[in-house]
């Protein structure tokens, strides 16, 4: 009996456009934030609110550190300076 091996399962399947979900939710996620900033704000406090906002956003998106998406790294960094770290030192 023969089986197909499933190709190119390094990569994530691009669901909205050249999107993944993850990166479409970032931006999405975004987006709203800074459609309520202008709603509520006034127009000088929402754009400076908002450019933040959208930078952070696109980073997390398309952002890679050494190859490593950037959420990916994010949690990686909190996860190792919170655990804590014992250090041998044998003579």
């Amino acid at each position: 009996m023969q089986f197909q091996v499933p190709q190119f399962i390094e990569f994530e399947d691009k669901i909205v456009g050249p999107l993944t979900l993850k990166q479409f939710g970032y931006l999405a996620g975004a987006g709203a934030i800074c459609f309520a900033f202008f709603f509520f704000l006034t127009n000088t406090f929402a754009i400076m609110l908002s450019i933040p906002v959208a930078a952070i956003a696109l980073a997390l998106a398309f952002g890679r550190v050494k190859g490593v998406p950037l959420p990916k790294y994010i949690v990686s960094f909190v996860s190792f300076a919170l655990k804590p770290q014992l250090y041998l030192w044998k003579k």
